[in-house]
């Protein structure tokens, strides 16, 4: 159910950590990063809960104590370099492991895990916990960074043949560049 949505995010998941990595892009040439603030970062909580990413139990579990949005961006930044470099991801899975060992997770009626503290520790534990499933899944092998100039977010290319997070956003704008490209240089 990936896909782009009338958002201000440019690629929205059924996997919080993917939606995570992709809190920053470009729109109209104006990069926007969701975590600069802790506003930015408690609206997009609020909008993984409205998308049923976050289920109502794993939301209120987070809210029990603060959650440092520095700390937070420093964990994205980290993972959106290790995914551009695919080499450094087997050293890499260790730091996950132990977010979810310092903050244990226990599982609702439905099978979904929910963290033992709130806060910064939650956040890290149930991200820590989504990556892991998903490397276990394959899901990594099918991570890419849209091509487009213009864009920050990362996809699952299911098929193996995509170029863009979106064809009806970045591929298209892409695909405009290099025709206007073309007719300029001919």
């Amino acid at each position: 159910m990936s896909q782009t949505t009338e958002n201000h995010y440019s690629y929205v998941s059924d996997y919080l950590f993917l939606n995570f990595l992709n809190t920053i892009n470009i729109k109209k040439i104006a990069v926007t990063d969701f975590l600069d603030d802790q506003r930015g970062l408690e609206d997009w909580l609020l909008f993984m809960e409205e998308r049923g990413v976050l289920t109502p139990q794993q939301a209120d579990a987070l809210q029990k104590s603060p959650i440092d949005v520095q700390e937070m961006k420093a964990f994205r930044d980290e993972w959106r370099n290790h995914l551009s470099h695919p080499e450094e991801l087997p050293d890499s899975f260790g730091t996950l492991a132990s977010h979810t060992k310092e903050t244990p997770l226990y599982f609702d009626g439905r099978f979904n895990p929910v963290p033992s503290s709130g806060g910064t520790e939650g956040l890290l534990a149930l991200l820590s916990f989504d990556m892991l499933q998903a490397f276990q899944k394959g899901v990594f092998s099918k991570l890419k960074k849209c091509e487009s100039s213009l864009c920050y977010a990362f996809f699952i290319d299911s098929s193996g043949k995509r170029k863009w997070c979106s064809m009806e956003v970045c591929g298209n704008r892409e695909k405009a560049r290099r025709h206007y490209a073309k007719k300029t240089n001919a």
